[in-house]
C-alpha cells in the first residue's frame, strides 16, 4: 500500500488513461488491473495497492531454484562415475560397493528429475509432472534405503572382524538379495500407497493426499509430504544415526581390550596388532566421514523443513546437499588404495599391461567387505 503522507517514495499520480505515474518506483508506469489496484479502506480513504515485493521474492526464488538445479546436474556425471568405476572394478563389487553404485544410481536419477522440475516445470504437462514427482520420490527413498544398507553392512562388517577376526560374510550373494529386498520392497510400497491416495477418486477428501502437480511437480504442501516422505526420511536418518553410535563404540571397546591385551604381556604392539589398530581407526573415522557426508546433510533437510523460516538461510546446506555427488565420488573413488584399483582396471581395458596393486583388505576402500585371504593368518586370530 503506498503512504505518499508518510514518505516521499510513495508519491504518485493518477494519469488520464487509468495509469499510475510513480516517480520513486520501477517502473514508474503501473498498469491497472495488472499492476495495482485501488481499494476504499476504513479510515484511511482511497488507497493504492501495489505488489513490488512478491515479484521481488519470485526473482530471487527463481535464482535460488536455478542455482540449485545446477548443482544437481552438476553431481550428476560424478555419481555415474562412481557407479562406472566400481563395475570395471571386480575386486570392490562386493556387498558394499554393490549397494554404493545402487545408491548412487538411486540419487543420479532423483537428481535429474528434480533438476528437470527446477528448470521447466512451467513447461510441463500436468500428467508428466505427476510422473516426475513420483519418480522423485521413489528414487529419494530408495537411496535413503540403500544408504541404510550401508550402515547396516558398515556395523556388521565391524562386528564381525572383532568378534572372530573373520570379516567376510557367508554367502555374499543371498545376504545382497535380502538387502535388496529390504531396499526396494518399502519404497515401492511407499509409492503404491501414494499414488492411490493421490490418484484414485474413492479416496476420500478428508484423508492426506501427496496432491502432486496442484502447485508444483512435488508435494502441495509440507503437510502432505510429511507422511509420504518426511517421516520414512527421518526414521531412517535415526536409524543410521544408532548404527554409526553402535559401530563407533564397538570399535572403541576393541582399541581399549588391545590395549588392555598390550599391558598384560608386558611388551610393545607386534606388528600385526598395530595394523588392526590402525585399521579400525581408519573404519572408524570412514563411519565418521560417512555420517557427516550423506547423513548430516539429510538431516540438514529434514530440518529445514521443521524449522521454517527463510529458506535463503538454508541456501548452504541445499548446495552441499546437491553436490553430494562429487563428495562421493572423491571418497569413494579418488582415495589412493580406490584409484589405483581401478586405474589397473583402466589400463586392462585399454591393453596396457601392469602389476596389479596390493593393496590392504581394509584399506581396499572405505567400508567394502574385508577379502580373508589377504588377511594373514596370526591377525586373523587377533
Amino acid at each position: 500500500m503506498l503512504e505518499p503522507e508518510v514518505t516521499s517514495d510513495d508519491e504518485h499520480y493518477l494519469l488520464l488513461n487509468g495509469s499510475i505515474f510513480g516517480p520513486h518506483h520501477i517502473p514508474s508506469m503501473l498498469s491497472p488491473g495488472r499492476d495495482y489496484c485501488m481499494e476504499v479502506i476504513p479510515d484511511l480513504g482511497l488507497r493504492t495497492l501495489v505488489c513490488f515485493q512478491e515479484e521481488e521474492q519470485k526473482k530471487t526464488g527463481d535464482f535460488r531454484l536455478t542455482f540449485y538445479a545446477c548443482g544437481l546436474l552438476i553431481s550428476v556425471p560424478f555419481l555415474v562415475l562412481t557407479i562406472i568405476a566400481y563395475c570395471i572394478t571386480p575386486r570392490l563389487m562386493d556387498v558394499h560397493g554393490k549397494s554404493l553404485c545402487h545408491y548412487c544410481g538411486c540419487l543420479a536419477v532423483a537428481f535429474i528429475a528434480l533438476a528437470i522440475t527446477q528448470l521447466s516445470s512451467n513447461h510441463l504437462s500436468d500428467e508428466m509432472c505427476i510422473s516426475t514427482a513420483f519418480v522423485i520420490q521413489f528414487s529419494f527413498v530408495a537411496c535413503f534405503f540403500w544408504l541404510n544398507v550401508m550402515c547396516i553392512e558398515t556395523y556388521m562388517l565391524a562386528r564381525r572382524y572383532m568378534t572372530s577376526g573373520c570379516s567376510a560374510a557367508h554367502e555374499p550373494q543371498r545376504l545382497f538379495f535380502y538387502y535388496s529386498l529390504w531396499a526396494w520392497s518399502p519404497p515401492a510400497i511407499l509409492i503404491i500407497v501414494s499414488m492411490i491416495m493421490d490418484l484414485s477418486p474413492t479416496v476420500p477428501m478428508t484423508y492426506i493426499k501427496p496432491n502432486f502437480g496442484s502447485q508444483s511437480c512435488w508435494f502441495q504442501s509440507d503437510v502432505e509430504a510429511m507422511p509420504y516422505f518426511y517421516v520414512p526420511v527421518g526414521l531412517l536418518l535415526v536409524s543410521n544415526i544408532a548404527l554409526f553410535t553402535m559401530t563407533a563404540v564397538a570399535i572403541t571397546r576393541h582399541q581399549r581390550d588391545l590395549d588392555l591385551r598390550r599391558l598384560r604381556q608386558d611388551r610393545e604392539t607386534n606388528r600385526d596388532e598395530r595394523r588392526t589398530l590402525g585399521r579400525l581407526k581408519r573404519l572408524f573415522l570412514v563411519c565418521l566421514s560417512l555420517f557427516f557426508l550423506m547423513g548430516m546433510n539429510w538431516a540438514m533437510e529434514i530440518i529445514s523443513w521443521w524449522a521454517g523460516g527463510d529458506p535463503l538461510a538454508w541456501s548452504a546446506f541445499d548446495l552441499v546437499n546437491a553436490l553430494q555427488g562429487i563428495l562421493v565420488f572423491g571418497i569413494f573413488v579418488l582415495r589412493k588404495p580406490i584409484r589405483h584399483l581401478v586405474w589397473y582396471e583402466i589400463q586392462k581395458i585399454r591393453g596396457v599391461e601392469g602389476a596389479e596393486p596390493e593393496v590392504a583388505s581394509m584399506d581396499r576402500s572405505l567400508l567394502t567387505v574385508l577379502n580373508i585371504d589377504a588377511i594373514p593368518s596370526t591377525q586373523r586370530m587377533l
